[in-house]
Order: C-alpha cells, then sequence, then structure tokens
C-alpha cells in the first residue's frame, strides 16, 4: 500500500469510514527545470486530530488535483455530485 491508497474515498463507502472533518492540507510546489516533466508537489496532510500526517510526492499536477479533490471531499463528509466541468 502506498501513501496515495490511505487517501479518503467518497464514493462508496459509509458515514464511518470517512475523514473526520478536521485536518490539514499543505501542498508544495517547485520546478526542476532539468527534467523533462520539471512540476514537482508534496502533500503533506492529515485526516483527523491525532492522526500521523502522510507525505504524498507528485510529477503529475492531475494527480495533484485529484488527491484535494479526495480529501476535501472526505473533509466534507459527502461524495461530489458530479465531475468539475461536466
Amino acid at each position: 500500500m502506498n501513501d496515495n491508497d490511505r487517501l479518503p474515498r467518497s464514493s462508496g463507502q459509509d458515514e464511518e469510514s470517512v475523514a473526520p472533518p478536521d485536518g490539514t492540507l499543505v501542498i508544495s510546489t517547485w520546478s526542476e527545470p532539468n527534467q523533462p516533466q520539471g512540476f514537482r508537489a508534496r502533500l503533506l496532510f492529515r485526516q483527523g486530530r491525532g492522526a500521523q500526517p502522510i507525505s504524498v510526492p507528485s510529477a503529475d499536477p492531475e494527480e495533484v488535483l485529484d488527491i484535494v479533490r479526495r480529501w476535501l471531499y472526505a473533509q466534507a463528509g459527502s461524495p461530489p455530485t458530479a465531475e468539475p466541468g461536466s
């Protein structure tokens, strides 16, 4: 299991399996200009008071957006009603 697998999933889960409504999410981004895909990010988050922080590195902006979206829905305690832009 990697850190991405431990992210809260909003669809198909009952209320008890959703992260508590308190949490912290920090996103750091930077560029590595000598790399073919220079975008880099690290997401650091907790899924509730007293939980251990989880760190997820990424080189994909879409993956970062997906992680943030799932984290926010878990904080809200509800699944998305539609994908953005649809």
